[in-house]
């Protein structure tokens, strides 16, 4: 969940999403729609554009941001989402937070209704972007994406718990010496067994498994709400004595790949 105040103010309180341009051909790609989402939309004016939104899963901070997502309202925008397909649900589900009684207006009745595509593990083209997708352990399922870069490729692994071997062998060789990787680092070590099973990682064993896959940048992910600032940053200095090249993720930071 979002969580501001006084002491959250330098990494920012929202919810993930991230935003991927090429600067060639100005194409923009966004992963997941939490609360940052919704200042995206601000930021994009009023230039009609096409926007693809790629989620990993449906957990509520993760699509959050979606309802109030401006472009959806305004006609003439090109959207569409993709979205994994698991048990519980798929990329259709989307429509089901615009519907009365959680939203005033119906999903088909949006003026700019994103087009609704699925996506699963493998190789995808999507808005002109090439990206791989492979599954993670989190609960009711969570895909990782790496997206293809000029300079190198960059990995976006949140909600990920390390444990299964399996599972963590093939995030190792997908991520492999990638030039930036985001990893879900939630909780301390000391915090882990009391949350064993909720699909999150710690910032040591992200640190360890950036050195591990010869990364070139680790960007610790998915603060754990109610984590100051002066906290992240301690944190961070501990996860750069196993891989010097950490950072905790903010709002507004940017880097090329």
């Amino acid at each position: 969940m979002p969580w501001a105040g006084a002491g959250s103010i330098r990494f920012g309180s929202n919810t993930p999403c991230v935003e991927v341009r090429d600067l060639r051909s100005d194409g923009l790609l966004v992963l997941d729609a939490g609360t940052g989402i919704v200042g995206l939309g601000d930021q994009l004016g009023d230039r009609l554009r096409s926007v693809a939104l790629v989620l990993t899963h449906y957990h509520w901070d993760h699509i959050q941001g979606l309802p109030f997502f401006q472009p959806v309202f305004d006609p003439g925008w090109d959207l569409a989402i993709w979205g994994p397909t698991f048990a519980a649900g798929d990329v259709g589900s989307i429509a089901t937070l615009f519907r009365p009684p959680f939203f005033t207006t119906a999903y088909e009745d949006l003026p700019s209704a994103p087009a609704l595509h699925a996506i699963g593990p493998g190789s995808h083209r999507v808005a002109g972007f090439d990206l791989r997708a492979l599954e993670l352990t989190h609960p009711g399922g969570a895909l990782t994406y790496r997206l293809r870069g000029d300079a190198g490729d960059f990995v976006y692994a949140t909600d990920h718990e390390f444990g299964m071997a399996a599972v963590d062998e093939a995030l190792a060789a997908f991520a492999r010496d990638a030039r930036h990787i985001v990893v879900d680092a939630q909780f301390t070590p000391e915090e882990a067994p009391a949350v064993k099973g909720w699909g999150h990682g710690t910032w040591k064993r992200a640190a360890e498994f950036a050195a591990e896959v010869g990364a070139g940048h680790l960007w610790l992910f998915h603060h754990k709400p109610g984590r100051s600032d002066d906290d992240l940053e301690g944190l961070v200095l501990r996860a750069r004595e196993i891989f010097p090249a950490t950072d905790a993720a903010a709002e507004g930071v940017s880097f090329d790949f």
